[in-house]
């Protein structure tokens, strides 16, 4: 009988690569993606999500919303309450495959088969799983081997006291399909993929063919139990040992067994390490290998991170990257979008392209020839934004904030305050820029750089604001300190509550064992008798474990909220404290020149952790 893998992995909305619409929906093409046979995908649903929310919550919002008497605690937008929260995913999306793309390549005959397998566990689906609504479902034949994706929102509508009487929860939702929690390494959710998989190994079945186990899940195993699955496969085996080998064989699986873990091991506890990229493209490009690979990583500032234990492999794709040739027109609007902010006339602007190495052309319209380029490129045609003229308007837009700001410091009475170090600290930006020190962080991508579109200056902006409406130095530290009291209080009431819980579900199962199973042990009477728990009574030890984990939850969700406002606090307050001690440009500048080091180390490497 044949045999193919199966895989389903679970990936969440606000993972980097958990979950990606736009990429299942062929909004964006990767490079392993064949064009020619984008045409050949199946799409089952495309819905948009917000249109999702509003079928799935729009009754349940209104009612929720009817009974507020405050209209803080209303909401506006449930699909935004979601997203922008911590507590809940606004969506999941599983990746389903049989067979992989050694043994089921798209074009071959298990692919084929494959994909007719595929099609019936899509079509099976939603009736498997009622709470789990699918918004967007897409059948991929133009990579290597088929694979599908499944978008949806898992939700409930039962046992709800408070809040929404139907809402967004991964749990609550496998709990109404009959899932349960039963220990931290058999959930709710470990339940639900064990099932689905049992669902496709059924399809397969129905087919004629059964279920090949490949151990896909190291990945979720520790070393220890990666190393028990291991020596139960030897001891499984099919294969017959001779006596006289058995122990030479025994000592050849157990090194081999010691490599594996110490390999695993390596993996586990493996530095983190910081990789740079001078060029995007080839970030992009490591970044879509690496996730080809499955190699594990993080995007930092100014590339990614990976364990040092993957340093070859990244190595060995860092030199398969052929370098593209920059766009011309976009590295034009980037170059102008500079010098403008850091010319004094226009003329200057065309005396700054001259010196970047453009060939400058002025006739009925101004255009420019890179030095690698072989055609001149008209300054009007980069956009409504690039026409002599508009350059002028920005260069007029330009000079009239800066002279505002300097008016501002000078009507300013306390040349002390927050509020006038604040003016001080922008003005000093802007001449620090205009100077070539720093890059250009744009608040609103599709826009022009220009002082009121700067990611900096808009800080400074939000930061003076405050200033104006009575924030101080002073209030900020009271503000922190008081956050930082207030997490630490709840963080001590936490660790009371999980105390309290341990000590409840001990006196539950001790009450089990005496009362329902008839073990009379000497220790565990005497507690029970210790804390007057009687065979009337223990039953409702239940209900104070339930209330118990109720409590636990709610001040895990608070406490989640203060962290992320003390993190807020403590970056305010640190941006504040560098202006009034004037080091809050200087410190921009020292972080770019971190940066630059990308421009003499290539591909730079040094430790993340």
């Amino acid at each position: 009988m044949q045999a193919l893998s199966t895989s389903l992995v679970l990936g969440k909305a606000s993972s980097p690569h958990g979950a990606n619409v736009e990429h299942n929906n062929r909004e964006f093409i990767a490079d392993n993606v064949d064009v020619n046979r984008i045409c050949d995908n199946v799409v089952y649903v495309q819905q948009e999500i917000r249109e999702a929310y509003q079928e799935l919550f729009g009754d349940a919002l209104n009612e929720y919303n009817a009974k507020q008497k405050r209209n803080d605690r209303r909401i506006e937008d449930y699909y935004e309450h979601i997203e922008n929260g911590s507590r809940e995913e606004s969506f999941y999306e599983i990746v389903v495959q049989f067979g992989d793309s050694k043994v089921a390549p798209v074009g071959s005959h298990n692919g084929e088969i494959a994909k007719n397998l595929l099609d019936e566990y899509m079509k099976s689906f939603q009736e498997r799983n009622p709470n789990l609504h699918i918004f967007n479902a897409v059948l991929h034949v133009d990579e290597v081997s088929p694979h599908l994706h499944i978008d949806f929102i898992p939700f409930y509508n039962e046992n709800r006291k408070i809040g929404m009487s139907k809402g967004v929860s991964m749990r609550a939702a496998l709990e109404e399909q009959g899932f349960s929690n039963k220990s931290r390494k058999s959930n709710s959710l470990v339940e639900w993929e064990d099932s689905e998989l049992k669902a496709m190994e059924k399809i397969l079945n129905r087919h004629g063919l059964k279920r090949e186990t490949k151990n896909a899940t190291y990945a979720h195993m520790s070393v220890d139990e990666y190393k028990e699955s291991q020596d139960e496969k030897k001891i499984t085996s099919s294969k017959p040992w001779k006596a006289e080998n058995t122990i030479e064989q025994l000592q050849q699986d157990n090194a081999l067994l010691k490599t594996e873990k110490e390999k695993l091991t390596e993996q586990k506890f493996s530095p983190w390490k910081s990789f740079y990229y001078a060029i995007p493209e080839k970030q992009s490009f490591v970044q879509a290998k690496l996730d080809e690979l499955k190699i594990p990583y993080r995007e930092s500032e100014n590339g990614i991170e990976a364990q040092e234990c993957y340093v070859e492999e990244i190595r060995k794709v860092e030199k398969s990257f052929v370098s593209k040739e920059n766009p011309h027109r976009d590295t034009l609007r980037n170059n102008l979008d500079k010098i403008i902010m850091q010319s004094k006339s226009y003329d200057e602007v065309l005396q700054r392209l001259t010196n970047l190495d453009y060939t400058v052309k002025q006739g009925k319209y101004i255009a420019v020839k890179p030095k690698s380029g072989n055609q001149f490129i008209r300054l009007k045609s980069l956009g409504v934004d690039y026409s002599e003229q508009a350059i002028k308007n920005r260069m007029i837009a330009k000079h009239k904030f800066e002279a505002d700001i300097n008016a501002k410091i000078n009507n300013s009475k306390n040349k002390d305050s927050l509020e006038h170090n604040t003016l001080i600290t922008v003005k000093q930006y802007t001449i620090i820029f205009a100077r070539g020190f720093l890059p250009m962080r744009k608040v609103n991508q599709k826009k022009p750089f220009a002082w009121t579109n700067c990611e900096e200056l808009d800080r400074l902006t939000s930061l003076n604001k405050r200033i104006n409406e009575g924030t101080t130095l002073e209030s900020l530290r009271n503000e922190f300190a008081n956050l930082e009291k207030s997490v630490s209080v709840n963080e001590d009431k936490l660790e009371k509550l999980n105390t309290e819980l341990e000590v409840f579900e001990n006196l539950y199962h001790t009450g089990v064992r005496c009362f329902e199973n008839g073990e009379n042990n000497l220790k565990d009477i005497q507690l029970l008798t210790k804390h007057k728990i009687t065979s009337e009574n223990y039953g409702r030890v239940q209900k104070l474990i339930n209330e118990n984990k109720s409590d636990i939850e709610k001040l895990e969700i608070s406490i989640s909220s203060e962290r992320e406002k003390l993190k807020n606090a403590s970056d305010t307050l640190t941006v504040i404290e560098k202006i009034a001690g004037g080091t809050f440009v200087q410190s921009l500048v020292d972080d770019e020149k971190h940066r630059q080091q990308t421009k003499y180390i290539q591909n730079g490497l040094k430790r993340a952790d």
